[in-house]
C-alpha cells in the first residue's frame, strides 16, 4: 500500500457514530450539503421554515431504480468523483447485506486485500479504493472507527423504503448575481 493513498487513522476516533447525534454539515467545493435523518431538521430555525416553495414528488420505483435514484443523488449532492462514488456503491451493497443479517447496521469493517473487500472480488484497484474511501471520509459519508471499521452516515445509510433527495434554489444577493 502507497502511504499517499492509505487513509490514515484519527487520532482519538468517536467512540459512538458520530452521524447519530443529529445534522452534520461539509462543504462540497462552492455548496453546502446538510445531512439530517429527521425532516424538523431541514427547517431553517432563524426563518422558521423550510422554503418559499417546495414541490414534493412521490415516485414509486423498483429496487434497482431505487438504488440508482440514492446513488446518483449522493453523487451529485457531494459532488463525489469516479473512486468515490465506485467505494459508495460497494459500501452501499455491504450496508445492505449486514442490515439483512443484523437488522439495523451503525458501521462497517471494509477491510481491501488482494483486489477484495471483505473477502469479496472488486473491479478496483486499492489505489482506487483507497482514493475513494479517503474522499468519502472527507465529504461526511463514512467517519472512522477504528483500523479498517467506518461509521456510517445514518441520513444515507438507512432501514426504510423512500429517500428524499432535496436541492434548494436560493437567490444571490443582487451585488454577487454579475460576478
Amino acid at each position: 500500500m502507497s502511504g499517499d493513498t492509505q487513509s490514515r487513522p484519527l487520532a482519538t476516533p468517536p467512540t459512538s457514530n458520530p452521524f447519530i447525534s443529529g445534522a452534520k454539515e461539509v462543504q462540497v467545493q462552492q455548496k453546502t450539503v446538510k445531512t439530517r435523518t429527521t425532516p424538523r431538521e431541514l427547517m431553517d430555525s432563524n426563518a422558521g421554515e423550510v422554503g418559499a416553495g417546495v414541490i414534493h414528488v412521490i415516485e414509486g420505483v423498483d429496487e434497482e431504480h431505487f438504488m440508482e435514484a440514492l446513488t446518483d443523488g449522493v453523487r451529485a449532492a457531494f459532488d463525489l468523483g469516479g473512486a468515490g462514488y465506485e467505494v459508495f456503491r460497494v459500501v452501499l451493497v455491504e450496508y445492505q447485506q449486514a442490515k439483512k443479517s443484523d437488522g439495523h447496521c451503525e458501521s462497517l469493517t471494509l477491510f481491501y486485500s488482494d483486489r477484495q473487500l471483505n473477502g469479496k472480488k472488486t473491479e478496483m484497484n486499492e489505489t482506487q479504493f483507497q482514493c475513494g474511501l479517503n474522499e468519502l471520509l472527507s465529504k461526511g459519508v463514512l467517519s472512522q472507527k477504528a483500523s479498517d471499521q467506518y461509521w456510517l452516515n445514518q441520513a444515507l445509510f438507512f432501514n426504510g423504503s423512500g429517500v428524499i433527495l432535496i436541492k434548494e434554489y436560493r437567490l444571490l444577493p443582487a451585488n454577487l448575481r454579475d460576478v
